[in-house]
Formats: structure tokens, C-alpha cells, sequence
């Protein structure tokens, strides 16, 4: 039977599936990237973020998860230090600080890795194996916007149950490493687990458009590379827990490496969600909605294999039904700052995003202060929001960020300022993340886990 002239063709396998365009929702020119800001708060002098600063780290939760960041490794070629000897350090540093906490590098489960250039991928893999036992946590690794003089930077999470004060379901961890060439789902490319479970959470890796059985990146381009990847998730989760699906994400995150492919990678996540939702409504007899995972896409640099979208999700096996969802909008000097978040139905994690977004012209250079404390003041409320049987705590806040508009440093030093203010104790983990671009005129976009 012949295809459809606008239909892809994986392979000739059990690998083998088609897609077709007109099944994709139409693209939104919201989602299309503004070029142009007209305000910035960029200094003219170099980025200066301050990876030279202690390791940042949450809390410890009550139920015993701990979020680590600023791990780097510091590289100067003149000053006679090896690439390897740079990677080395910063792991010893990483082991010393996880230590003080009482835990060990296997306690690890979640590995966000940011390098500078992809160039050094393979460097930096002949150390991390090493590192980890043969259940090493699952990752993500992207290219991004780091300063000179930096090789990678590291952010974990790390979990450690204390059997007298939990109980064994949301104590027991179980990982899937797949390392031999299937038709199901790609092995992996480097020393990571595909998905860990703890509890009733899977913390899944980075996934890009491998064909499974030839570990060869899909050809066609981003659409076909974003159906294969995320069917690739899809394929993860289930064989993580039976009937988990896309559906049951609380968190994701769409690396993409060319603005025009954000409205692409939105209408295939809503495609794939509206599926899933929709057969879960009919089974479920539900008028409702389902509370589903919080999306952040983003273009970066470069990604593994070249690859044009890497997705990353975190799952809940839970009943999407019965989560807790908040939104929020509010208008801040020329800027929108919109908020939400979603909360399990078993109220033992969270997510919560917070966007902020230019809108219309200023008479005047906004107050990057001002607009930072009304950006924390918004998240502060979100948190507040969770319910009374929310025992999770805010660990890690990933802040992506347009690398053209923001001074790193300035960002930095507002949002640690105020998180410490209005969080106290609960101040997660503060990680930024210099971005190529974002959605439509969004110039920050923050991600935070609670767990």
C-alpha cells in the first residue's frame, strides 16, 4: 500500500512507523520566537556567571531527595590542566560535597549535564563512567550558552530513603539500563539509565530520534525525529510501569535547536497528550480535564548525534483525573509573568513553572529587582497553593533564560536573593541556564521540581 506523500517511514522493522503532517496540530504563531527584545539587561561586559561560587543545594525532604548544583569543571588550556583533569576535579569536588550530606554518588538518580561544546561528549563520558556502578542515574545532556573557560556544569538529584521515617513503596527504587541494540527503544549512548523509579515517580533520561535498531538518527527532520523521540518516551514509561503514558508527566522539557522548530515540537506534544487524555476521560467517564505535565521548550546550541529535539520527562504513576492544578497571570512593569503548577494525586511531588514574558513597550528601562521580586513573589504563591497533604519540597529551580537579554550574574544574585527571602529554609537548588531562545516573548522561563 503506498504512503501518503507528506508520511515518514522509520525503517523496514518492528521499528517501523509513519506519521503524517496533517495529524499534527496546526502551528501557533505564538509559539514562534521574537527575535527582537527591546529591553535587556545585558552589561557589556563578558557573562559573568558566577560558577565560581560554592555549590548550590536544596534542602533535604522529608522524604529524602536533595538537589545539588554548580558542579563545573573549570578548563584553561594555558594554564597546562588536561580536559580529563578538569572533569576529574570537579567530580572529586561533586563526591566531597555529596558526602557531607551523608549520602554517596549512587544515591544519585537524576544527572542534568550542560557542556559547553558536544566536541567534548566523549571526554567527558570516558571520566563519568567511572564515577557510577553499573545502575548509573538517568541523564540529560545538552550543548548550551556556558562562559569561556568552562568545560560542563552539572546539576543531581539524589535520593536516600530513611526506611524508619518512609514507607517501602515510596522507598523502592528500581532502573532500567538498557545497553544491547533492541526494536523497541533506543540503548543507551553513554553511561546513564534510561529511567529510574522511586516510589511512584519515574525519572527518565534524555531522549533523542535513535532508530532502536540501528542506533542511526532518523532522517527527515524535525518532525519525524520529534514523533520518534517521544514515542520513544512513551515506550520508557510503559515498560517503567504498565498504562503509564504521556499523560501521567508532571514535567518536560523539549531541547530543540532551531527556533522555528518550537511551534513544531508543541503541536507534537499536544497531539500526543490530547490522545492520551481524551481515551483516559473516555475510560474514566470524566467530564474534567486532566492536570497534565508542565511543558518547557527551549533551543539550545547543539544536542547529542546532532540531533534537532532531545525530550525529558519526570512521571508520576498516579491518576491524572485527580491532580491539583493552579494557574496564575499577573502584569509587572511592561512584562507578564504567567504561573502554574500541577500536583500528583498522591500529593508526593510537583511541579510548578513560572513565564515571564515581554508584552508592550516601556517609557523607561524596567528595574530588573523590581520585576525579579514579583517573578519569586508569584512562584512563592504557587507553592503556597499545593495542598494541605503536600509534603513535597521545592529542590531544584531551573531557570532558562534568553542569554542575549539577561547580565548571568545580576540574574543570579536577584533570584538567590529573593528565593532566600521569601523561602527561607526551602530555597531550592538555583540553576540557570543560558538558552538561545524561548517561546514567543518569553525571555525567562523557570521549571522547579518538588518532590
Amino acid at each position: 500500500q503506498e504512503e501518503a506523500s507528506d508520511a515518514f517511514m522509520v525503517s523496514r522493522c518492528s521499528c517501523e512507523m509513519s506519521c503524517s503532517d496533517n495529524d499534527v496540530f496546526p502551528l501557533s504563531e505564538e509559539d514562534k520566537p521574537q527575535e527582537y527584545i527591546p529591553v535587556t539587561w545585558k552589561s557589556l561586559k563578558q557573562n559573568s556567571l558566577d560558577f565560581n561560587k560554592k555549590f548550590g543545594k536544596s534542602g533535604r525532604s522529608v522524604s529524602g531527595y536533595q538537589w545539588f548544583s554548580g558542579i563545573t569543571a573549570h578548563f584553561h588550556p594555558s594554564r597546562g590542566k588536561s580536559p580529563q583533569e578538569a572533569v576529574r576535579e570537579a567530580f572529586s569536588s561533586l563526591q566531597a560535597n555529596v558526602t557531607s550530606e551523608g549520602l554517596q554518588l549512587k544515591d544519585i538518580i537524576l544527572v542534568h549535564l550542560y557542556v559547553k561544546s558536544m566536541e567534548d561528549f566523549n571526554v567527558i563520558n570516558s571520566i563519568y563512567v567511572a564515577e557510577f556502578d553499573l545502575c548509573p542515574p538517568a541523564r540529560v545532556c545538552v550543548e548550551t550558552l556556558l562562559p569561556g573557560g568552562v568545560l560542563f556544569c552539572i546539576d543531581c538529584l539524589a535520593h536516600k530513603c530513611d526506611v524508619a521515617a518512609d514507607n517501602e513503596l515510596r522507598g523502592e527504587k528500581l532502573v532500567m539500563h538498557v545497553q544491547s541494540i533492541s526494536h523497541w527503544a533506543p540503548a543507551s549512548i553513554g553511561p546513564y539509565s534510561q529511567s529510574i523509579k522511586v516510589g511512584d515517580v519515574l525519572y527518565c533520561a534524555g531522549q533523542i530520534a535513535l532508530v532502536p535498531c540501528t542506533m542511526q538518527l532518523v532522517s527527515g527532520g524535525i518532525w519525524p525525529e520529534a514523533v520518534v523521540s517521544l514515542r520513544h518516551v512513551e515506550r520508557v514509561l510503559e515498560a517503567m510501569s504498565q498504562k503509564t503514558a504521556l499523560h501521567h508527566v508532571i514535567t518536560a522539557s523539549c531541547y530543540v535547536t532551531d527556533s522555528k522548530h518550537i511551534p513544531i515540537a508543541r503541536s507534537v506534544w499536544q497531539k500526543k497528550l490530547r490522545e492520551h487524555t481524551k481515551a483516559e476521560e473516555s475510560e474514566m467517564c470524566h467530564d474534567a480535564p486532566a492536570a497534565c505535565g508542565l511543558l518547557a521548550v527551549v533551543v539550545v546550541s547543539q544536542l547529542p548525534r546532532d540531533a534537532a529535539v532531545e525530550w525529558h520527562v519526570t512521571a508520576a504513576v498516579d491518576e491524572p483525573l485527580q491532580r491539583k492544578h493552579f494557574a496564575a497571570k499577573v502584569l509587572s512593569e511592561g512584562f507578564q509573568i504567567e504561573c502554574e503548577s500541577v500536583e500528583s494525586a498522591s500529593a508526593s511531588c510537583a511541579a510548578v513553572s513560572v513565564r515571564l514574558s515581554f508584552v508592550s513597550p516601556s517609557t523607561s528601562q524596567p528595574d530588573l529587582g523590581s520585576v525579579l521580586h514579583d517573578l519569586v513573589a508569584v512562584f512563592r504563591e504557587a507553592v503556597e497553593k499545593l495542598s494541605e497533604d503536600c509534603t513535597a519540597s521545592p529542590l531544584a529551580l531551573r531557570t532558562f533564560f534568553r542569554e542575549d537579554v539577561f547580565d548571568a550574574k545580576a540574574l543570579q544574585t536577584g533570584l538567590q536573593e529573593y528565593l532566600e527571602k521569601y523561602l527561607d529554609e526551602k530555597t531550592p537548588a538555583l540553576i540557570l541556564v543560558p538558552v538561545v531562545n524561548l517561546p514567543g516573548k518569553e525571555v525567562i522561563h523557570i521549571a522547579c521540581w518538588l518532590s
